[in-house]
């Protein structure tokens, strides 16, 4: 396992002011602590426990071998592990754990292993989530073409002591996102590293589910922690939650997919909401029937190969510059019992 000191630089990442040649606007901020804390009572779902019966339907082939009809022969993978330290940020006393005077993030990697560079995707799991949830499906998505890093928030993975009680650390993890872009990055340009030439650092997309859609939302939105170097964002069964300092600035045109179920204990409307305020390009996906969980971890539900090749072709359409995989995306999007598609 790798042990990495912080990098101060933050290259692109975004400190309140516009990115160039974005015009943005202040808007009014997104659900409030208030509203948002009776949804997270439900956020345990997102770190374990079966999700409730999905909607019988044929789900068609297996989501991988969906994607390489698409892409092509799927490449080799393999995984890397490290820890990156972050010296410049604290991270505050949990519910039971300690305060420590930086932020340790130990991070899955999920890389082809030639070839390159690729577009890099940061994962952010859930309150009391982890990316054992997501291990196969980061393998498709980098069989497909991608570089996919999967932090362990400090505060919030399954690991630690009482982490559904450390929710409010989500104020913290924008910037872990901002943090492993930028040591991903550096590995790729280090010959020693296994990432050597792997990352295109003009293509980054992140991706969060539940408290990592809030992540997610913070990181690509919001004007105190955004990051300009993502190029377009995913949300799994999200929701906003307000940045100390900041608010969501959802004018900037930047790409955006949301998918959530109509089943879900975290009201699809917590997502709804920031979406409707997005400029295009956008597309909102309600899965029918899905609960919190099943459409987006692991688990086999009916809904794998739609979303893996929604997600697949958005990610090339918005980070590879692919027109004819970005207007697949309403198509791969739709189906006549399992979803409806909303796109602007």
């Amino acid at each position: 396992m790798g042990h990495h000191e912080a990098v101060t630089t933050r290259g692109r990442r975004g400190d309140g002011e516009p990115a160039a040649g974005a015009a943005r606007r202040r808007s009014r901020p997104g659900a409030a602590w208030a509203a948002a804390a009776l949804a997270l009572a439900v956020l345990g779902a997102c770190g374990g426990g079966d999700g409730e019966p999905a909607p019988e339907a044929g789900a068609g082939d297996e989501a991988g071998a969906a994607a390489s009809a698409e892409h092509g022969t799927p490449l080799e993978v393999d995984v890397t592990t490290e820890t990156f330290v972050d010296t410049t940020r604290p991270t505050p006393a949990g519910a039971e754990t300690p305060a420590r005077p930086d932020r340790t993030i130990v991070t899955r990697i999920t890389h082809p292993t030639s070839g390159g560079p690729y577009p890099l995707l940061v994962l952010c799991h859930g309150a009391s989530g982890h990316p054992d949830e997501y291990t196969e499906t980061m393998r498709v998505w980098a069989a497909d073409g991608f570089v996919v890093a999967a932090p362990h928030f400090p505060l919030t993975n399954r690991d630690v002591p009482s982490a559904l009680s450390n929710v409010p650390d989500v104020v913290n993890q924008p910037g872990d996102v901002s943090f492993v872009i930028d040591q991903v990055l550096a590995a790729s340009e280090d010959p020693s590293s296994p990432l050597h030439g792997l990352v295109d650092p003009e293509a980054v997309g992140v991706v969060g589910h539940s408290l990592g859609g809030a992540t997610t939302w913070a990181v690509a939105f919001d004007t105190a922690t955004r990051d300009d170097r993502v190029d377009s964002a995913v949300v799994f069964a999200g929701l906003t939650m307000p940045m100390p300092g900041g608010e969501l600035d959802l004018d900037s045109g930047l790409p955006l997919l949301v998918l959530h179920g109509d089943a879900d204990d975290v009201p699809l409307e917590l997502d709804l909401e920031p979406f409707e305020r997005a400029a295009p390009p956008k597309w909102f996906v309600t899965l029918h029937g899905a609960d919190h969980r099943v459409a987006f971890t692991d688990d086999e539900s009916p809904y794998d190969e739609l979303v893996t090749r929604t997600v697949l072709d958005f990610w090339h359409g918005t980070l590879d510059g692919d027109d004819e995989a970005l207007a697949r995306v309403a198509e791969d999007a739709s189906h006549p019992t399992l979803s409806t598609v909303r796109h602007e």
